[in-house]
């Protein structure tokens, strides 16, 4: 059992960096080789030099795209997310004696043999990572228990990664009164706002090519405008809005919403959504969707708005949840094969050379990567419920079950945010001229 760690509040502070623009080569979530016991390892997000790396196993290193939570920190006792060499899963420390332990069984009462999870938890099974049990691994010379997750980017050449902590409210019953003040002073425009935070992201611009993240304290300072503006940003968003991602991105947020609309078994504190796609999929899709005409939607029968609201305790909600499915004709997945015949296309003097060159070049990757296997999902923005280290069941004292009200707002509002931008997108498709 590894030593219980101050909380961030005990800690004396230390300097803060600001976002970093890093290059695109060698920040991907995928990774090859491993290292033997004793060694150091390859750098990873928050380790700024090799002397910083702590001794892991062989086959196990930090996870280089982690946005959010504690990561591998000089001069700290911090524990960070590993990567596993061998099947690609990320590794969750559950070193805490309670919210660890609190976590593991969460995810094993939900992964347990369908008769003996209720339908409200079972169906949490679609909207969460995938559990593959926990691991004891010895890092630096300390044994630690983890719990072994699907890696949401396996696969992404480019992932971009947001994580949404849900709920104005982010402590939980058995916090001290000093932690709750702790609490309470952070995120406080963007909570009051929205019932949401952002502690950080991740994404591959599309302009620069270059990967750019930023970190809890650009989150902090994050408003009911900014919030909007950071969205944006996460989405590459800057030229306007992709349908497809935007459709992806809702499936899954409608699919959650539901869910918290009618559960009233357990209380999320802390508890966040990750929304993850892939930029290298991003690039060709616009550019294919904008030399098409303007499509009509398929919407959820949720109105569209983009302004937070708050939940209301006289809300009406469907007694059972209805997860959202969308075809591949739906998606309007781009196929490479479509382009071969303008690959072949010959030079013309009515025509940009250089322009053209360029396109072919893009086309040409986006087809390679599809041959290799990199592009074998047909979804690449997914959204996803994580973080369960301050869930607690419903007490059974209550005499009528109430949903989660501190985590439906949340993702009520994050739903509204990302139907208004689908909004803003069908209206910027529609004033695209059409192509014969």
């Amino acid at each position: 059992m590894s030593q219980l760690k101050l909380p961030p509040y005990q800690k004396r502070k230390t300097s803060t960096t600001r976002p970093t623009t890093l290059a695109v080569a060698g920040i991907g979530s995928s990774s090859s080789g491993g290292t033997s016991q004793g060694r150091k390892i390859s750098l990873g997000y928050g380790i700024q030099s090799p002397s910083d790396c702590p001794l892991l196993p062989e086959g196990f290193q930090p996870l280089h795209c982690q946005v959010a939570g504690h990561a591998f920190h000089k001069g700290t006792d911090s524990l960070g997310l590993l990567k596993c060499v061998d099947d690609g899963s990320v590794l969750k420390p559950a070193a805490k004696l309670l919210a660890g332990a609190r976590e593991v069984k969460f995810y094993e009462q939900i992964n347990g043999s369908s008769g003996e999870v209720s339908k409200e938890l079972l169906l949490l099974r679609e909207i969460t990572p995938q559990y593959r049990g926990n691991q004891k691994l010895v890092v630096n010379g300390e044994l630690i228990e983890f719990l072994k997750l699907e890696d949401l980017t396996q696969g992404m050449l480019e992932p971009c990664i947001m994580d949404i902590k849900i709920g104005r409210r982010s402590w939980d019953p058995m916090a001290t009164e000093e932690k709750r003040r702790y609490e309470m002073s952070k995120y406080v425009e963007s909570r009051e706002a929205y019932g949401f935070c952002i502690p950080g992201f991740q994404f591959y611009s599309l302009q620069t090519g270059r990967l750019q993240r930023y970190g809890k304290e650009y989150g902090k300072k994050l408003n009911e405008v900014t919030v909007r503006d950071a969205m944006r940003k996460f989405l590459n968003a800057d030229v306007g809005f992709c349908r497809q991602q935007l459709i992806q991105f809702l499936t899954d947020l409608w699919n959650i919403q539901k869910w918290a609309r009618t559960q009233t078994s357990v209380r999320l504190y802390a508890s966040s959504v990750l929304l993850v796609y892939d930029a290298r999929r991003l690039k060709p899709v616009l550019q294919h969707s904008s030399k098409k005409s303007p499509r009509t939607p398929t919407m959820s029968p949720v109105s569209l708005a983009a302004t937070p609201s708050r939940s209301s305790s006289k809300s009406t909600t469907p007694t059972t949840p209805t997860f959202y499915t969308t075809s591949i004709n739906e998606l309007g997945d781009v196929e490479p094969l479509q382009h071969y015949f303008k690959i072949q296309r010959s030079h013309s003097v009515n025509h940009n050379y250089e322009e053209e060159i360029k396109t072919m070049n893009e086309t040409y990757t986006f087809m390679l990567d599809n041959l290799v296997g990199s592009y074998e999902e047909k979804v690449w923005a997914i959204a996803r419920m994580i973080d369960f280290a301050h869930t607690f069941p419903v007490q059974s004292t209550e005499e009528k079950p109430t949903i989660d009200r501190n985590y439906l707002e949340g993702i009520d509002n994050i739903v509204k945010l990302f139907e208004g931008f689908l909004k803003d997108c069908e209206i910027q498709n529609s004033i695209l001229p059409s192509v014969p």
